[in-house]
């Protein structure tokens, strides 16, 4: 088996695709499909040996890749360190060693719809203003 340094997944899994076994020192996971309670796209060892991030809180609530470890009480809320904005705003450390095995979950934020739509009406409007 091949080795990653990034491991990606946008998928509408309800059982987990990707295992904590696969998984090697300074990885990075990056989950953004998995978006309901009752879709999973890791498993539980995926999460229990990573540094994990949230696109926003309400990822706790919302995806099966946090909610199901969370309810069986195999991992407390706490293990999530933090949103991308509190990383984007240093309110929180990311990887701190080239070891580290980081987590990022995302369940979609209207956010990025909204960064998104702003960059396409700028440069609409700038085209039509030259």
């Amino acid at each position: 088996m091949g080795v990653a340094d990034i491991i990606s997944a946008a998928t509408l899994a309800t059982s987990p695709i990707i295992k904590g076994a696969w998984v090697h020192k300074g990885t990075h996971i990056d989950l953004i499909g998995g978006f309901t309670p009752k879709m999973r796209e890791a498993d539980d060892a995926a999460l229990m040996m990573a540094k994990a991030f949230v696109d926003t809180r309400e990822a706790l609530h919302e995806a099966g890749d946090l909610v199901q470890p969370i309810q069986s009480g195999i991992v407390a809320e706490e293990r999530v360190i933090g949103t991308l904005a509190d990383l984007a705003n240093g309110n929180v450390n990311g990887r701190t060693s080239t070891d580290e095995i980081t987590y990022f979950k995302a369940v979609g934020s209207g956010l990025a719809d909204l960064f998104a739509a702003r960059m396409v009406y700028s440069s609409i409007r700038e085209e039509t203003t030259t």
